[in-house]
């Protein structure tokens, strides 16, 4: 269907009727699907459209090539091809006017429900409607006493929306779900939060969590996926038994979880440091290397009980599509723990 917008000339002399296209939720099946959108010439002269340029090569496009009289609407027609994509999409068809070029930008939209041929080499596991891309979530060697972020892409393959659960009865383990309901042919990223302070048992551990496909259905499928760590002794308690007399750096949270970002969204963010030794705590430095990220309120020193806030904003526009993390690091004086890294995760949209 188009979005339509009322009379309102962009340009002095082109009124576009219609400056965006969305296809809906379509199986890769059906093949390629058209759109197209129109404007007025509403100029005193002649003109024409110069050159029509797809954002990517899934989309072709055509246009009215002829010279657009005083009056006559001229079409730019564009074609999508879902074959291997699916999931959302969102790209643009940029439309380039006159001798002078004035250029609009054409946006289109929709979503592609995949096929099981396509989807079974990223998404090999099923759940009723639920695909997951792997039953194991490895951690891999991890120091008591920290806490790692990992990540795993779900997949809705079905006509209608859901909204996915889990059962998990270990506290070490948080999951959670961007987003939280799944329409036709989304994307969702289970992310799961393993602290090694709530571990019980050290060494190689297995915790279980199993991942209902939809709540709403008291018959859904369920799938168990494990996380896995093999949790080791932390060198530095006999050290911090030692230093217990300097500045200790706490974080409350080492991870700021940002969830779904669009893909020209700027999104501000914000963590607290925390001094919870006997003596001044001294910030040296607070960066990231990404460039996506800027920070605010770096060095300084934090008194015995005190906390520091640190600003930050990301810009998505210089991420690729998908999960990202991000790591900020926190340079400091404190003996045991000199370096602590915060991780800044979330989805970056088309």
């Amino acid at each position: 269907m188009c979005a339509l917008f009322g009379v309102a000339t962009v340009w002095a002399h082109v009124e576009w009727l219609e400056t965006e296209y969305d296809y809906g939720t379509f199986r890769e099946a059906a093949g390629p699907q058209k759109g197209s959108v129109r404007f007025v010439n509403r100029g005193p002269e002649a003109t024409f459209i110069s050159a029509v340029r797809p954002s990517c090569g899934c989309t072709a496009a055509a246009y009215t090539e002829s010279m657009i009289q005083p009056g006559d609407t001229a079409t730019v027609s564009f074609i999508y091809n879902p074959y291997g994509r699916p999931g959302r999409f969102d790209k643009t068809v940029k439309v380039f006017v006159g001798e002078e070029r004035e250029m609009k930008i054409v946006k289109i939209r929709g979503t592609v429900i995949g096929e099981p041929e396509t989807l079974k080499s990223t998404y090999p596991y099923t759940s009723g409607p639920l695909r997951l891309e792997k039953l194991t979530v490895p951690v891999g060697d991890i120091t008591k006493g920290s806490s790692r972020h990992l990540f795993l892409n779900v997949y809705n393959q079905s006509e209608d929306t859901i909204s996915p659960s889990w059962k998990n009865d270990n506290r070490a383990v948080e999951v959670e779900l961007t987003p939280r309901r799944l329409a036709p042919g989304d994307i969702g990223t289970l992310g799961f939060y393993l602290r090694t302070p709530l571990a019980e048992e050290m060494g190689p551990v297995e915790y279980p969590v199993e991942i209902i496909a939809d709540t709403a259905d008291p018959h859904s499928e369920r799938k168990t996926l494990s996380v896995t760590a093999d949790i080791l002794p932390n060198p530095h308690e006999t050290a911090l038994m030692k230093a217990g007399d300097s500045g200790h750096i706490y974080l409350p949270k080492d991870f700021v979880d940002l969830g779904e970002v669009g893909k020209d969204e700027r999104r501000k963010f914000r963590f607290e440091i925390i001094n919870d030794g006997k003596s001044s705590l001294e910030i040296v430095r607070v960066y990231c290397l990404d460039d996506a990220v800027q920070l605010k309120g770096g060095s300084g020193k934090i008194k015995p009980g005190k906390s520091k806030a640190i600003e930050g904003e990301l810009s998505a526009s210089r991420l690729k599509e998908g999960p990202f993390r991000l790591n900020v690091e926190v340079i400091c004086n404190d003996p045991v723990n000199p370096v602590k890294t915060i991780r800044v995760v979330g989805i970056c949209g088309k």
